[in-house]
C-alpha cells in the first residue's frame, strides 16, 4: 500500500481544460487526506503562454509544486516528476483527464505495482458540454473492484510504485506517443504485471484537431524514435493501424509498380496527400501526409520483425 504519493500533472497551454479536471484532482486531494495518505502534486509546464499556471495555483495552492521545463515533450516531463520526488508511490493524472475524486484511493486499495483505470476518449465543442461531464463524474459512486492483467496501462490516472522505475528505467523520452506503452511492456519485460481496473473510468477530454497529439506534435519531435515507435503499435496496435501500415506498403509498391509500367498511374501516391489537405488544410494537410508516411510506411516494415521476433530484445535494443 501506498503511504505517501506524488501526483504528476504535465500542460502546456491547456488553460481550457485545466479549470475542469483541476476541479476534479482537488476532490481527489481532499479524499486522500482524508484517508491519511500523503500526496503532493507536481506539475510540470511544458512552456504555457496561457494561464494555465495561475490556474494550477489557484485551484491546488500550497498542494503543487510548478516546475517550468519549456520545450519538454510527454517522456520528458513524466520523468521529472519522477527525478523531482522521493515518494514511494508516483500517480500521473493527466491534464485532460476528468476522474471521480475516489480514484487515486481506489488505485491505491488495488496494491499493485502498476495500475490504471479505464480511460474513455471524449471530443468537445464547447465548455458547457465539459462542464456537465465533470458535474456528472463528480456525482459518481465507487464500485466493486475488478481488475484484470494486461500487457501495459493507457495513461489517464495511473499509479506506478518507484520501485518499477528503478529495476525498468525512465520513460523513453524520444517517443512522442506510446511512451505508456513502451514503459509498461519494458516493466512486464522485467517481471512487473500491469492491472487494469474494468469496473472505473476516467475520461480524457479532447478538442477535435486541436489537442490531439499527432497533430499538435512538430515534425521534427514526431520523427524521433519513429523505428521503436513503430515496433510497438507492431505489437499493441489496433488491427486498423496495421491495415494502413499493410496498406502505404502496398501503395509504395503500386507506385514503383507503376513508373515502371505506366508512369501517369505513380499519381496514385499522392492520394494520401489529397485526403490530409482536405481534411486539415494546405500546410497542417502537408505535414500530417509526412507524418503518416512516415509512421505508417515504418509500421508495416517492422511489422515482420515484431511477428517473428521478442519484442523485449527488440525494446532494449531499439
Amino acid at each position: 500500500m501506498c503511504h505517501d504519493i506524488a501526483i504528476g500533472v504535465l500542460g502546456k497551454n491547456s488553460a481550457w481544460i485545466l479549470k475542469y479536471s483541476m476541479q476534479s484532482l482537488r476532490s481527489a486531494l481532499q479524499t486522500l487526506r482524508s484517508m491519511g495518505v500523503n500526496a503532493e502534486i507536481i506539475y510540470v509546464d511544458g512552456g504555457s503562454t496561457d494561464n494555465s499556471k495561475e490556474i494550477i495555483k489557484d485551484a491546488l495552492d500550497s498542494a503543487v509544486r510548478i516546475i517550468d521545463a519549456p520545450g519538454t515533450n510527454i517522456p520528458e516531463a513524466r520523468n521529472i516528476v519522477v527525478k523531482e520526488t522521493s515518494s514511494e508511490c508516483i500517480m500521473y493524472w493527466d491534464s485532460d483527464i476528468i476522474a471521480p475524486p475516489y480514484i487515486p484511493i481506489t488505485l491505491i486499495k488495488a496494491n499493485r505495482p502498476i495500475v490504471s483505470t479505464i480511460r474513455i476518449d471524449i471530443y468537445v465543442n464547447s465548455s458547457e458540454e465539459i462542464q456537465k461531464i465533470l458535474n456528472d463524474v463528480m456525482n459518481t459512486k465507487p464500485k466493486e473492484l475488478i481488475m484484470k492483467e494486461v500487457p501495459f496501462t493507457v495513461f489517464g490516472v495511473n499509479l506506478i510504485r518507484r520501485e518499477v522505475f528503478e529495476k525498468v528505467g525512465l520513460f523513453d523520452d524520444r517517443l512522442t506517443q506510446a511512451e505508456d506503452r513502451d514503459f509498461g511492456l519494458r516493466a512486464m519485460c522485467h517481471g512487473y504485471k500491469s492491472y487494469l481496473i474494468e469496473s472505473e473510468v476516467v475520461y480524457d477530454i479532447n478538442r477535435r484537431l486541436k489537442s490531439e497529439v499527432p497533430i499538435t506534435t512538430s515534425l521534427r519531435q514526431y520523427v524521433r524514435g519513429i523505428h521503436k515507435k513503430a515496433a510497438i503499435y507492431a505489437y499493441t496496435g489496433s488491427k486498423r493501424q496495421k491495415y494502413l501500415g499493410g496498406a502505404f506498403i502496398t501503395l509504395h509498391a503500386l507506385t514503383i509498380t507503376s513508373l515502371l509500367l505506366a508512369p501517369p498511374l505513380s499519381v496514385i501516391e499522392l492520394a494520401p496527400l489529397l485526403y490530409q489537405v482536405l481534411r486539415y488544410g494546405p500546410r497542417k494537410g502537408a505535414e500530417m501526409w509526412v507524418k503518416s508516411i512516415v509512421f505508417y510506411t515504418m509500421l508495416g516494415l517492422v511489422y515482420p520483425v515484431v511477428k517473428f521476433s521478442n519484442i523485449c530484445n527488440i525494446l532494449n535494443s531499439w
